[in-house]
């Protein structure tokens, strides 16, 4: 199993071009490691966007404010 494999399995999944099982099988992981890979991997993935727009929020508002 490559990290590469798993990573791309994992973005198949969460666009929905595979699913759950197939991702699974193609990352080489059970499904429930699978899961737990997908999961974490979301969450960061989101949260990271969160804090882009949170920062992106801030730096508008101070521009205004002067």
């Amino acid at each position: 199993m490559s990290t590469d494999q798993v990573r791309d399995a994992v973005a198949m999944y969460l666009n929905e071009s595979l699913t759950e099982a197939e991702a699974a099988r193609r990352a080489g992981l059970s499904r429930a490691q699978f899961r737990q890979y997908a999961r974490t991997c979301g969450l960061a993935l989101q949260a990271s966007e969160s804090d882009v727009n949170a920062a992106d929020a801030d730096t508008e508002a101070a521009s205004l404010r002067g």
